[in-house]
């Protein structure tokens, strides 16, 4: 296989792969299903304050 073929691969894959690799992320990251552990996840590095509820 000569460099051109690889090239041609790459151009042709490349975009492919990234764009499944995206679609995984953002529907993992819009699941309503992970919804409380996404805002655990987020309220974990605030500060604990005395006297307040947190939900």
């Amino acid at each position: 296989m000569s460099h051109e073929t690889f090239v041609l691969i790459a151009k042709i894959f490349g975009p492919i792969w990234m764009m499944g690799f995206l679609l995984i992320v953002a529907i993992r990251a819009y699941n309503p299903k992970r919804r409380a552990e996404q805002e655990r996840m987020a309220n974990s590095i605030l500060p604990q304050q005395a006297g307040e509820d947190r939900k």
